[in-house]
């Protein structure tokens, strides 16, 4: 496989703060989406993902605060209008 399936990694009990981009929420786009892969599904319990819409009045942005409390590394898929975001 050459090509990158996934946006970001996030190790075994650890956290992140994962910044999407911009958004406007009057028009609510563009449209963020995000999924994850994890090995097992009593892993899949121990994700967890809030999102936050941070900014001021003519400038918002698109934040998920993420924890993995499992014991397995999880992988994160991040699609800003239907394309998977690679950074």
């Amino acid at each position: 496989m050459s090509e990158q399936e996934h946006t970001f990694q996030l190790s075994p009990k650890s956290k992140t703060r994962y910044d999407a981009g911009p958004y406007n929420p009057k028009t609510r786009s563009p449209k963020y989406e995000i999924d994850y892969l994890c090995p097992t599904p009593e892993s899949r319990n121990q994700i967890e993902v809030n999102e936050i819409l941070m900014g001021h009045e003519d400038s918002h942005f698109l934040v998920w605060e993420i924890e993995n409390n499992s014991t397995w590394p999880i992988f994160f898929s991040v699609k800003k209008d239907g394309q998977l975001v690679i950074k």
